[in-house]
């Protein structure tokens, strides 16, 4: 008789993606940025700067929840230079670590 393993997963708080935000961003390496995200950026004048204080200092105002994927999407927003920022990612994990993914970007 063999046993069934099964893997329970929980829902990820608000609270916990912000901590896994901050943690990841402390080391830019652990930012990555898909084309579309690249694209959005340089049409909008928006910086990888103004993208990684983004993440550490903005509020999560969508999510976190999974998207078709499965992954742990978020909206994140703060000011800019005065102007309202707006930054759409995932949390992955790898070998290293948490990582986040940036999707896309906007003003």
């Amino acid at each position: 008789m063999s046993k069934k393993k099964t893997v329970v997963e929980f829902d990820l708080s608000p609270i916990t993606a912000k901590r896994m935000l901050v943690e990841a961003a402390k080391d830019s390496g652990r930012i990555f940025f898909v084309d579309h995200a690249e694209k959005r950026m340089k049409q909008r004048n928006i910086t990888r700067t103004q993208v990684i204080r983004c993440l550490t200092h903005g509020v999560i105002t969508e999510g976190p929840f999974r998207n078709i994927k499965g992954n742990w999407q978020l909206k994140i927003e703060t000011l800019s230079a005065g102007d309202p920022l707006t930054v759409v990612a995932v949390l992955d994990r790898d070998n290293k670590g948490n990582c986040v993914i940036v999707i896309t970007t906007y003003k």
